[in-house]
């Protein structure tokens, strides 16, 4: 995150993404901060831009529900890529990314 250490709707994240065999450094912006039950970005700059909103739901006092929703929009060469590749690639990353947050909320994993 790049400013406060409280994120706050207009903060920026970096994040590094490997697409193809290069690294690429993309920056999103936070647009919705309510925690803990719902978050979400865009991305501000590159040929593709994905727009990402969480919610968490409580079910019981020791379960919840992650709705994670995904879109992409493409600039110059991206708006070929988006539907031919972009949109395919997310939805096979899912399910590990997914499995990775629980593993992490868990924790089963230390960082």
């Amino acid at each position: 995150m790049d400013g406060p250490a409280t994120p706050a709707v207009g903060a920026r994240c970096l994040t590094t993404r490997r697409i193809g065999f290069t690294d690429r450094q993309i920056t999103s912006e936070l647009t919705h901060f309510d925690p803990p039950r719902t978050w979400g970005v865009r991305g501000i700059d590159g040929h593709i831009r994905a727009t990402v909103d969480v919610t968490v739901e409580p079910l019981t006092s020791a379960r919840s529900r992650l709705t994670i929703d995904v879109d992409f929009e493409g600039h110059g060469i991206g708006k070929i890529l988006v539907p031919l590749m972009v949109r395919r690639e997310a939805r096979k990353e899912m399910p590990a990314n997914r499995s990775a947050l629980k593993q992490r909320l868990e924790g089963q994993v230390s960082h």
